[in-house]
């Protein structure tokens, strides 16, 4: 724990919780009568009353290092002015707890101290565990707890949330894990339902907060498992996501499927602008399935202005999938090709047909050709200019295959020209038999 990432007003109180709080905690064969070294820093910008004290065991022994605030209120003995001497002078202290003491001794001088202790269990709270049906606890059991300030209170704390009476290892775990009163308190009025103290461990290895239960459950997450809990945080899935889903008018929606919709990008504010222009009945599956391809709802909204009434997703996502723009689309309508069906419109837009093309079409007296039709137009390479020299020159009334064949043979508007000074209008196959033969 970083001493300075605590605000000073928060020390005290966390020093009342407990003087050592951290994960882990010093080697259980530390527990005994083995020496523990001490230090404590009076220099870390704390209130004239807080130090920062740390424990360390016998590194032969595999100990381990905690530190954390600590009142000189907790260190029994211990006083401001012997840790501001200038000169190294013998100080002695202990720390109580319930289910334990240390006894310490050593030399403070300049705002700094270090020395030894030696722990010794509580044979009273021990059997006081043991009545209570947490079972028996051993001197490295009982280190622990002292260590992070596990006691009486805690267990009655416990017991009046309507948690099962936990196990000795459980209660250690606890503490080690940074389950303080405070903690299970206010989880409790936040409404994380009681249990096993395993369940509070998980929590809050998972970041899972007093604040964010609550959240959840105003947002419409009643009654929330542990692992409900954990999954949503796991995936970053916000009280407010949970209540925008709900808002935009999704209901409850389960975790499971909450976290679906969270990983895959979906977002609220998506959601809600699909149902307002009559996507109200999607499942979170065909949400998915449009957030991954990349569908805006924009591009929802202009369809439905467009006259493409509440297309089924699968033809949304066949559009999008294709290219198929709404500017595509308005400009078709404006070349006079509204209706077309979806198939129809991928045809189109696969073989690049523009709204340019079919406008010029149009204008040269081509105002609405079948799909097929334009499909030809475009693959043959009959274009708008040469269908204007056709019209002129008096074949405006051809269908569309005869101008696709006259431009396939080679006919020209030049040649169109010529065989009208011949004084007759010809079929498309006399016009193509003079120009092979090099007449026109």
């Amino acid at each position: 724990m970083r001493a300075k990432s605590l605000r000073p007003a928060m020390l005290a109180g966390a020093a009342a919780a407990g003087a050592m709080i951290a994960l882990a905690g010093l080697s259980a064969r530390a527990a005994g009568s083995e020496a523990i070294h001490w230090q404590v820093d009076a220099d870390r910008g704390y209130s004239a009353d807080v130090v920062q004290f740390t424990l360390t065991g016998d590194p032969a022994r595999g100990g381990q290092m905690i530190s954390s605030p600590a009142s000189l209120n907790v260190l029994v003995g211990l006083t401001a002015d012997q840790l501001a001497s200038g000169q190294k002078r013998p100080v002695k202290f202990r720390v109580e707890r319930d289910a334990g003491q240390f006894e310490c001794e050593g030399f403070a001088e300049s705002r700094h101290a270090s020395g030894d202790c030696v722990f010794q269990g509580s044979q009273s709270f021990a059997q006081l565990l043991a009545a209570r049906g947490a079972g028996r606890a051993d001197t490295a059991d009982l280190y622990r707890m002292t260590v992070h300030n596990v006691g009486a209170s805690y267990l009655d704390e416990l017991k009046s949330l309507h948690y099962d009476t936990p196990t000795v290892e459980e209660l250690a775990k606890a503490g080690e894990h940074g389950v303080n009163l405070r903690y299970m308190r206010d989880m409790a009025v936040a409404g994380f339902p009681p249990g096993k103290v395993d369940r509070l461990i998980l929590a809050h290895d998972h970041g899972v907060e007093p604040h964010y239960v609550s959240g959840m459950v105003a947002a419409g997450l009643t009654s929330p498992s542990t692992d409900e809990l954990v999954l949503l945080h796991d995936h970053g899935v916000s009280a407010e996501f949970m209540a925008g889903l709900r808002h935009a008018g999704l209901g409850r929606m389960s975790p499971d499927q909450a976290v679906q919709l969270h990983d895959h990008g979906v977002s609220t504010e998506w959601v809600g602008a699909l149902r307002k222009v009559g996507y109200d009945k999607l499942t979170p599956t065909d949400l998915i399935y449009l957030s991954e391809r990349g569908v805006p709802s924009s591009f929802m909204v202009t369809l439905q202005r467009l006259g493409f009434q509440r297309l089924p997703i699968t033809d949304v996502v066949k559009l999008r999938d294709h290219g198929v723009s709404t500017d595509w689309l308005a400009g078709l309508q404006q070349a006079g090709y509204g209706g077309l069906s979806v198939d129809q419109l991928l045809v189109l837009r696969d073989r690049g047909v523009s709204p340019d093309y079919l406008a010029a079409l149009k204008h040269a007296g081509y105002h609405r050709l079948s799909v097929d039709e334009i499909v030809q137009f475009h693959d043959h390479g009959v274009s708008s200019d040469f269908v204007q020299d056709v019209v002129a020159v008096g074949y405006g009334d051809l269908p569309a295959q005869d101008i696709v064949k006259m431009r396939d043979r080679g006919l020209s508007a030049n040649a169109l020209r010529r065989a009208s000074a011949l004084g007759r209008k010809l079929s498309v196959d006399e016009l193509i038999r003079l120009r092979d033969a090099g007449t026109i």
